[in-house]
C-alpha cells in the first residue's frame, strides 16, 4: 500500500469487545478502493485480536496495555498515514460507503472534524428498543453546558490529520470525552465543525437497564472534568445543566397519553419516558460524582 495514496486511515479502540470482528468485516468492504485507506485497530489492555493484522491488506494492528481510549486513539493518530482520521467503535457497523463519504466532506479543508449519522443496529432487548442511542442519533451538532462549541461523537467523526495533531490529539485523562475535548480544541483554535449525514454508522445500544443507566452516569462524571478544563476559556464559574430536567420533564408530561397507550395494549411510550427517566437520573447522579471529585460547581 503507497503512503502517498492513502485518503483515510480508520482508527479503532478496542478493549474486550469480541464485536469488533462484526465491525471489521464492515470495514473491509467499502466502496473505496482497498488501496486509498487502513484500518488500525489499536487493542487496550486486552489481547484477542492480534490476527486481525494484514486481513484483507487493509488492517493493522498495534497494542496498548492501558485501557484508555484516548491513549488508543493518540496510538492510531500517531502512525496515521491517511490525510483524514476516521473514529468509530467496537459496538458500531459502518455503511458501505462509510469511508468515501466521511472524507468527501473533509477534502476541501473547509471542515477540521465531521459527524454523520448513528442509527441503533438491530434492536434485541426492551432497552435497545426504547431507548436513545449515542447523541440521540446525531443528527444535528451537539452541545454541552461546558463550552458554547459543537463535538462530534466518537462512534461516529472524522478528523483532518495535520488540524487534530496540531492541536495535540486526544487527552489522555478523560477517559470519556476525549471526542469531545478534541473538537473544542480544534474549535478554539478557528476551526469549523460539520455534519455529514449521509455517512451511516449502526450502534448497538447497551442492553439493559442497569447498563444504560451506568453509561449516561459515566459520561456525565467526565463532563465534569471537560468544564474544569475548559472554565478559563467559556468564562463560567459554574453550571446548571438542564438537560437532565428536560428530558424528565419530558418524560412526566407524556405520562398521560403513554398511560392511556399503555391501557390499550401498546406498552411503547411508557416505556420510552421511563427510560428518560432512567437516563436524566443517570446525568443527574454522574454530574454530582463528578462535580465532588473534581471539585467543580457543576449540577
Amino acid at each position: 500500500m503507497s503512503e502517498a495514496g492513502i485518503l483515510a486511515s480508520v482508527v479503532v479502540a478496542v478493549h474486550a469487545d469480541g464485536r469488533a470482528q462484526r465491525l471489521l468485516e464492515s470495514l473491509v468492504r467499502q466502496t473505496i478502493a482497498g488501496d486509498r485507506y487502513e484500518v488500525i485497530v489499536v487493542e487496550n489492555g486486552s489481547h484477542d485480536l492480534s490476527d486481525v493484522n494484514g486481513l484483507h491488506g487493509i488492517v493493522r494492528y498495534l497494542h496498548s496495555p492501558r485501557a484508555n481510549s484516548a491513549v488508543a486513539r493518540n496510538i492510531g493518530l500517531n502512525v496515521a498515514r491517511g490525510r483524514c482520521l476516521l473514529l468509530t467503535d467496537a459496538d458500531c457497523v459502518v455503511a458501505p460507503d462509510w469511508v468515501e463519504t466521511m472524507c468527501a466532506a473533509l477534502q476541501d479543508g473547509q471542515l477540521a472534524a465531521v459527524g454523520g449519522r448513528i442509527r441503533p443496529y438491530e434492536p434485541r432487548t426492551w432497552t435497545q428498543r426504547h431507548a436513545i442511542t449515542i447523541v440521540d442519533g446525531q443528527d444535528r451538532l451537539n452541545y454541552l453546558p461546558a463550552m458554547p462549541l459543537p463535538y462530534v461523537a466518537g462512534a461516529n467523526a472524522g478528523f483532518d490529520v495535520v488540524k487534530l495533531r496540531a492541536v495535540g490529539g486526544f487527552d489522555e485523562n478523560l477517559r470519556s470525552g476525549n471526542d469531545v475535548d478534541a473538537c473544542y480544541k480544534l474549535g478554539l483554535a478557528g476551526h469549523a465543525i460539520g455534519l455529514v449525514p449521509a455517512a451511516i454508522v449502526w450502534h448497538e445500544d447497551r442492553a439493559t437497564v442497569s447498563a444504560h443507566f451506568r453509561r449516561f452516569r459515566f459520561y456525565a462524571i467526565y463532563q465534569v472534568l471537560l468544564f474544569a478544563k475548559y472554565r478559563h476559556a467559556s468564562g463560567l464559574r459554574f453550571v446548571v445543566d438542564r438537560y437532565p430536567l428536560r428530558r424528565a420533564g419530558a418524560a412526566m408530561k407524556s405520562a398521560p397519553r403513554a398511560v392511556l397507550a399503555f391501557l390499550r395494549g401498546d406498552g411503547g411510550p411508557a416505556s420510552k419516558a421511563l427510560l428518560q427517566l432512567i437516563e436524566a437520573a443517570g446525568v443527574f447522579i454522574g454530574e454530582i460524582e463528578g462535580a465532588v471529585r473534581f471539585r467543580q460547581l457543576y449540577l
